[in-house]
C-alpha cells in the first residue's frame, strides 16, 4: 500500500480528469518542476497505484449499446472460474469484467448494436459454461454519467455522460487504428503513435482531434490500483418505486455533488439503478447509504451492495 502527499494526489486527480495532459502542463498545476512530475508519475506507477491510462470513447456515437450482466456462481473451483475470466477478457464486444463480492460473483458490460447481437453473444457463453451458472441478471443501460474522483484532493467534479442518443459516426480505417492504440495507452505520445499506425504525425494529430471535436474520444483518464491506495471500490444497485423524472433528476443532482460517487447508471430491467463509490472502509461506505435512504426513501424499494474486488479487464474499444 502507497502512502500519498497533497502532490500525489493533486497529480491523480489531474491524470484522471485529462491523462493526456503533458508533464510541463502536470507541472504547473502542480506547482512542481517537470523532472519531480515525470519521477512522481513513474513512482505510482512502479509502484502499482497506476495500472494504466485510458482513453473514455463514447460508444452510444458509433452505434453501440451497453449490456450489463451479473454473475452468481455454483460449483465452480478457482480454475473453473479463471476459464470464465479469461473467456470474457478474450471476447472482441466485452470492455469491462469485474470479480465481484456481495450477491454477484462477476460483472460483464458488452457492446453491442442490438438485442440479436448481444443475444448471441450471451448465447455462446451459456453454451460454454451454462452448468457454472447458478443466476443470472441482464440489464440495459440507458444513460450513464461518469464523474472524476473528488475524494482525492479538492477539486470540482467533472461530468461526461454516455448514452444520450446521437447521431451515429462511421469510423475510418484510419480512425480505428488510432483508437485501437490509444484506448488502452492514453499518454501515447504523437510519435510513437504514428509509428504504431504508419501514419503521418500530421494525420495523427487531425485525426485525434477530429474525434475528440466529433464527442467520439470523451475523456482521457487514470486506472488506478484502488487497493494500494487503500480505497474501496463500491457498486450500489437500487430497485425504485414512484421513480419519476423528477424524482430521477434529484438523485442524479445528488450523485454528481457527491465526492465519493464516481459514476451513476439507469439501468432498464430488474434494477432500476446503480452508482459507484469509493470509499476507505465498508462504514464510510454505510453512512453514505444511510443519507441516501433517509433522503430518498419515498422512492428506494431495496438495494444490493456490491465490492469490486478485481478489475480483469478495462478497454473501452475492444474491436
Amino acid at each position: 500500500m502507497i502512502k500519498l502527499d497533497l502532490k500525489d494526489r493533486k497529480l491523480l486527480t489531474l491524470l484522471d480528469e485529462n491523462s493526456r495532459l503533458s508533464n510541463s502542463q502536470l507541472a504547473k498545476k502542480v506547482s512542481l518542476s517537470k523532472p519531480a512530475v515525470e519521477y512522481r508519475i513513474q513512482r505510482l506507477i512502479k509502484n502499482k497505484a497506476i495500472f494504466s491510462f485510458y482513453t473514455m470513447i463514447d460508444f452510444t456515437k458509433l452505434g453501440y449499446s451497453q449490456y450489463k450482466l451479473y454473475f452468481k456462481f455454483q460449483n465452480t473451483s478457482l480454475e473453473d472460474e479463471q476459464k470464465i475470466v479469461t473467456y470474457w477478457k478474450k471476447d472482441s464486444n466485452s470492455i469491462w469484467v469485474a470479480e465481484l463480492r456481495g450477491h454477484w460473483d462477476m460483472a460483464v458490460s458488452i457492446l453491442a448494436k442490438n438485442n440479436y447481437e448481444f443475444g448471441r453473444i450471451l448465447s455462446r457463453f451459456m453454451e460454454k459454461f451454462s452448468k457454472f451458472i447458478l443466476q443470472k441478471d441482464v440489464l440495459l443501460t440507458e444513460y450513464s454519467p461518469f464523474y472524476s474522483r473528488a475524494h482525492l484532493s479538492e477539486t470540482t467534479k467533472k461530468e461526461f455522460t454516455y448514452g444520450i442518443p446521437s447521431e451515429i459516426i462511421e469510423l475510418n480505417e484510419t480512425d480505428k487504428k488510432i483508437l485501437k492504440q490509444i484506448s488502452n495507452n492514453a499518454r501515447i505520445s504523437v510519435v510513437e503513435l504514428a509509428e504504431k499506425t504508419a501514419l503521418s504525425r500530421d494525420t495523427v494529430m487531425y485525426r485525434i482531434k477530429k474525434l475528440t471535436n466529433e464527442g467520439i474520444i470523451a475523456q482521457y483518464k487514470c486506472y488506478l490500483n484502488l487497493e494500494n491506495l487503500n480505497i474501496k471500490h463500491y457498486k450500489v444497485i437500487f430497485r425504485m418505486k414512484n421513480f419519476s423524472p423528477v424524482e430521477e433528476q434529484k438523485i442524479r443532482e445528488y450523485t454528481a455533488k457527491h465526492k465519493h460517487s464516481t459514476q451513476l447508471l439507469k439501468l432498464i430491467g430488474s434494477y432500476d439503478l446503480e452508482i459507484e463509490f469509493e470509499t476507505q472502509s465498508e462504514d464510510e461506505l454505510y453512512s453514505i447509504l444511510n443519507e441516501i435512504k433517509q433522503k430518498f426513501s419515498s422512492i428506494i424499494r431495496d438495494l444490493d451492495i456490491i465490492r469490486i474486488i478485481k478489475t480483469h479487464k478495462l478497454d473501452c474499444f475492444p474491436f
